[in-house]
């Protein structure tokens, strides 16, 4: 068997955490992972901003973070090393190979995202943008197959016209990348817009030897068969699905979204993720934004705060107090006047309708 079977045998038969922006960090992949996820993707990075940065080892929590201007650009842990895959946005192979050279030691993959709808990749010539462009895209897919010892792989969208969509897939296999992720849905069409899974048959009917992802609407366990033998995709992967619930991998059922929650706030904290980012995830997974407990979580202002809201003010004293760093939770934030006074109630906290 070659090393180029082996990795596209390790997006086989998988359910996998999709790239998200700012959700998938690490706290999300760790969690994705103990609950049973096969390889986890992080949020796109854009190359250039990790060309540059400085590794840096923090000796309390492990967390390997690339550093750039005081910011964490991107944090992975050893214990996700044989599956978390690092998603790349990229408009210039040479860029693209200086960033993947910089970060292969970490990781598990290298992904070049080549669907993302967003204003800033489309300007840059990034994400959707490479769609238009098949040349580009793929002199990029060539330079890393040929020069990174891991297995490379990219994320597109759909056309509108079934053929254009088959004929960019030829070229992109033809690069000798490991694996294909097909988001079934066009550049132009939102979340709430359902996926085209009937879309993807024909991609998979095209490339029969490389492995096809699909992405787009899976939100329970019971879907990721369901997708496979509709599409005869090899594996699938869950974005909103897993922002919603991470339990989404347990092959046994969902834990109540509470529990899922206040783990997820544990692993923030044991790997000194960003405030920010963490707050962020939180209030995404929160829909009733008119309530009493939606306010007390705004509201909080640091790490402390955050984990009265959760019930886990134990856990921070004892644990996590000692484990937040400068650059998760500056010392000059400002403090809040409205500190949490009561946990949030576990029965009206993180539900997400599926859109």
């Amino acid at each position: 068997m070659t090393m180029r079977t082996q990795w596209r045998d390790r997006y086989r038969d998988g359910f996998f955490l999709a790239p998200m922006v700012r959700v998938g960090t690490l706290p999300m992949r760790l969690q994705a992972q103990q609950y049973g996820a096969d390889l986890m993707w992080g949020p796109e990075i854009v190359d250039k901003s990790i060309v540059g940065s400085e590794r840096v080892v923090d000796d309390k929590t492990g967390v390997i973070a690339y550093v750039k201007g005081g910011k964490d650009i991107f944090t992975t842990h050893p214990s996700e090393r044989q599956k978390v895959i690092f998603q790349m946005g990229s408009a210039a192979p040479e860029t693209a190979l200086t960033a993947a050279k910089h970060i292969e030691q970490d990781v598990s993959g290298i992904d070049l995202n080549c669907g993302c709808p967003k204003r800033f990749s489309i300007q840059g010539g990034m994400g959707a943008a490479l769609m238009a462009d098949p040349p580009r895209l793929c002199s990029i897919l060539d330079v890393l197959v040929k020069n990174i010892d891991l297995p490379i792989t990219c994320k597109i969208r759909v056309f509108d016209n079934i053929e254009k969509t088959l004929d960019l897939v030829r070229q992109i296999a033809a690069t000798g990348i490991s694996a294909l992720t097909v988001h079934c849905r066009t550049k132009n069409m939102r979340p709430h817009e359902k996926a085209m899974w009937n879309r993807l048959n024909d991609v998979v009917s095209e490339l029969p030897d490389l492995p096809i992802i699909l992405n787009g609407d899976i939100f329970e366990y019971a879907d990721v068969q369901r997708a496979r033998e509709e599409t005869g995709a090899t594996s699938v992967m869950t974005a909103r699905g897993a922002a919603a619930n991470p339990s989404i991998f347990r092959s046994e059922g969902m834990l109540p979204a509470m529990d899922a929650a206040r783990e997820y706030t544990k692993f923030a904290v044991r790997t000194s993720n960003s405030f920010v980012n963490t707050k962020y995830t939180l209030v995404q997974m929160y829909p009733e934004t008119k309530s009493e407990q939606f306010s007390v979580l705004r509201s909080v202002r640091s790490y402390k705060e955050m984990c009265e809201a959760m019930g886990l003010s134990e856990f921070y004293e004892s644990e996590g107090a000692a484990l937040i760093h400068s650059r998760a939770e500056p010392s000059s934030a400002p403090s809040s006047n409205k500190r949490p006074t009561q946990p949030i109630d576990s029965a009206d906290l993180l539900k997400r309708a599926k859109v």
